[in-house]
């Protein structure tokens, strides 16, 4: 499976009409959203329009419309597991990240063993790619722990801007493309498990 990664998308229209040329082009499986897309209709229809799977979770800028407009299209998997391809994808939104951590840990204890993908719009606290402007790592202690304890094959998350990159948390593969506004998405093999970032040119 070769997924196409996005993040942070903040209402820009023009990275979001690339999203077909870019599934295009790299083949992709699936499309991933990690979240404050902080746009509605014409942002998740261009999504659509590129013909494969679209999965993703609401971020901490997405109001209740956006976390609803995305439930409407099937493509909201908040506190829920959904199985794409034999692959298993785990949602944990960026409003409510506790709670919907919670929900997933007991859903990943009820799951069958197989591949699962954790898609997270906060990063996992500690890693190369949770470093706010600050210096402080801003992610989150208690996905940290559940990447531990149920070594997932990747976690595709977002939400710190600066911090675009790729690391592991023991098997686990933990991709945070940067914020697609700017162009920056990833992509990411399941077979073999594996990131690629790009940066695509945004036409203003």
């Amino acid at each position: 499976m070769r997924i196409l990664h996005v993040s942070d998308i903040h209402c820009s229209t023009s990275s979001a009409e690339l999203i077909p040329s870019l599934v295009s082009r790299h083949e992709a499986d699936v499309i991933v959203v990690s979240g404050d897309l902080e746009c509605d209709d014409y942002i998740l229809d261009k999504l659509l329009e590129a013909g494969v799977p679209v999965i993703g979770v609401p971020g901490n800028m997405d109001d209740s419309y956006v976390s609803r407009a995305m439930s409407e299209r099937g493509i909201n998997i908040d506190a829920s597991i959904v199985e794409v391809s034999g692959v298993l994808f785990a949602g944990v939104g960026g409003r409510t990240p506790l709670s919907s951590l919670r929900k997933i840990d007991g859903l990943l204890r009820e799951a069958k063993r197989g591949e699962i993908v954790v898609v997270s719009h906060h990063p996992p606290h500690g890693t190369r790619i949770d470093v706010a402007r600050s210096g402080v790592h801003a992610g989150l202690h208690e996905l940290r722990g559940l990447l531990e304890e149920h070594q997932p094959l990747a976690c595709l998350c977002g939400h710190i801007h600066e911090s675009p990159g790729v690391d592991r948390i023991g098997k686990t593969l933990i991709v945070n493309p940067g914020p697609f506004y700017r162009g920056r998405y990833a992509i990411v093999g399941l077979e073999p498990l594996k990131a690629e970032l790009h940066e695509a040119e945004i036409g203003y």
